[in-house]
């Protein structure tokens, strides 16, 4: 089992496509800032002049979330859906107990907030 599921991650990783950017989820907690948290947009484009630099900041609406590890909202579960795509990171505030839904399918180098669940 161990030795299929390596060579079916192999192959998965290898057919995929290099990533253009990652996203980093930035607090402020601990620190004497009182900012927002935000959603950092790193380039990966090894070619690109902002090659590993953050090129966006997409600032949350409110104080004091403490965002945590970031997942996809892929619509895994839609019927006939046999192509997911990751448009929508889902990034939840551990102490505010909010949740965002963030665009990252419009415009990948420039995420937009699309909702908020309040707590």
């Amino acid at each position: 089992l161990s030795t299929h599921k390596n060579k079916f991650t192999q192959a998965f990783s290898t057919a995929a496509p290099r990533e253009e950017v990652a996203y980093v989820t930035c607090t402020y907690r601990g620190t004497c800032i009182d900012q927002p948290d935000f959603l950092a947009t790193i380039d990966l484009n090894p070619k690109s002049p902002c090659y590993g630099q953050v090129i966006h900041r997409l600032s949350m609406p409110n104080l004091k979330d403490e965002l945590h590890s970031l997942g996809w909202s892929a619509g895994c579960a839609c019927v006939g859906n046999v192509t997911p795509k990751r448009n929508k990171l889902i990034l939840p505030g551990l102490i505010s107990s909010r949740i965002y839904v963030v665009d990252v399918g419009s415009q990948c180098r420039a995420p937009r907030l699309c909702k908020v669940r309040p707590r």
